[in-house]
């Protein structure tokens, strides 16, 4: 195999796959790049077999053929290289030969015959999502998702594709974040799917394009086509949990608050929750919210907020961090709370198909 390639392409593609490569101490295989150079095409492929990624870019072809090669070395190298044209050339025992200006490596690769073959399209259900849209959503919903691998069943982010909308959920057991789409797709494509946490930060690093993604599903697997950038994870298994069950049905307040305000001001206050007690309080009376935290034998923050608002004062205790979560993952201007009392969760809602439901921390 031999190729002339722009470093800055080769680069580019390289940077697209090299997160999903398998740890030390797993099948040496899996810690290379699949390269295969046909046409005017090369083709970049890692896996760590749970999850794989794809990405083409144009070459010139001189010879076509297909090696595989330690991707974090290649990386490194072609890295450190001046822009201007690489020349790869690999024999057929996989010994690769690599030339970029007046730098020049060897590498010792493996047969691409002993790589993983990525999985087919046949009999999946497909879906074509707008980039930004897919984009915006993971970015409403992912921050969510549980991070304890003992609950393997909410280590991910839902995808539920019913009554033409998509919805995505994602939750730890202490807040819910969830937001919807209406898109067009046949009946018999309505299917709910939970994307691993490895897959939704994968997913969310690739999508940077305006165009439309194809998503293909099968019963185990996924297949994000982007762009140039193709990316297939395995599906976890376990039936997602009935998150609607902890969404209230109904809540007696409704108090409207400036976003950016309320942003600034937990984070403000969120000083004083480093140590022991990582929890905020806020006070809602009428036209009046107010926050504060207090750390013992420190001090005391406390700020206030002009809210919408006439009801009853009621106080709740929140982890700044699951509020402030949300309220840097949309951009409208004003956010509505729904609260019933100061031991009930809550329920952030705005002008978009949008909700959070938090859970209030338990009062001293």
């Amino acid at each position: 195999m031999k190729f002339k390639i722009m470093r800055s392409k080769f680069i580019e593609g390289l940077k697209a796959v090299q997160n999903i490569v398998a740890g030390r101490g797993s099948l040496p295989i899996i810690q290379n790049v699949l390269l295969e150079a046909n046409g005017s095409e090369l083709k970049m492929t890692t896996t760590d077999l749970d999850i794989s990624i794809r990405t083409v870019c144009q070459c010139e072809v001189q010879e076509s053929g297909a090696s595989t090669l330690p991707v974090k070395l290649l990386f490194n190298a072609i890295a450190k290289v001046a822009e201007g044209e690489v020349e790869v050339d690999i024999d057929s025992n996989d010994r690769a030969s690599i030339k970029a200006g007046r730098a020049k490596f060897r590498f010792a690769g493996m047969p691409s015959a002993d790589f993983p073959k990525l999985p087919q399209d046949e009999d999946a259900y497909a879906y074509t999502v707008p980039q930004q849209t897919l984009r915006e959503m993971l970015r409403k919903v992912a921050y969510a998702a549980s991070q304890d691998d003992t609950r393997r069943t909410i280590k991910g982010v839902l995808m539920s594709f019913l009554d033409s909308k998509l919805t995505m959920v994602a939750t730890d057991g202490r807040r819910l974040a969830l937001v919807e789409n209406e898109m067009e797709f046949p009946k018999n494509a309505e299917k709910d799917i939970v994307l691993p946490s490895k897959a939704v930060a994968e997913l969310q690093r690739s999508l940077c394009g305006e165009g439309e993604a194809s998503v293909m599903v099968q019963k185990s697997q996924i297949c994000f086509r982007l762009d140039n950038v193709m990316i297939y994870s395995k599906l976890m298994e376990d039936a997602y949990p009935n998150y609607r069950q902890v969404i209230p049905k109904d809540t007696a307040e409704h108090i409207i608050v400036d976003r950016q305000l309320l942003l600034d001001a937990l984070d403000r206050a969120s000083i004083m929750t480093m140590d022991e007690a990582h929890s905020t309080k806020l006070t809602f009376s009428s036209g009046k919210l107010s926050v504060s935290s207090t750390a013992s034998d420190i001090g005391e923050a406390r700020d206030e907020v002009e809210i919408k608002y006439a009801g009853p004062s009621i106080e709740i205790m929140f982890n700044p961090t699951y509020v402030m979560d949300p309220l840097k993952a949309i951009d409208d201007d004003e956010v509505t709370i729904n609260l019933n009392d100061g031991h009930s969760p809550a329920v952030i809602t705005c002008s978009i198909p949008f909700l959070y439901v938090i859970m209030p921390l338990r009062q001293n």
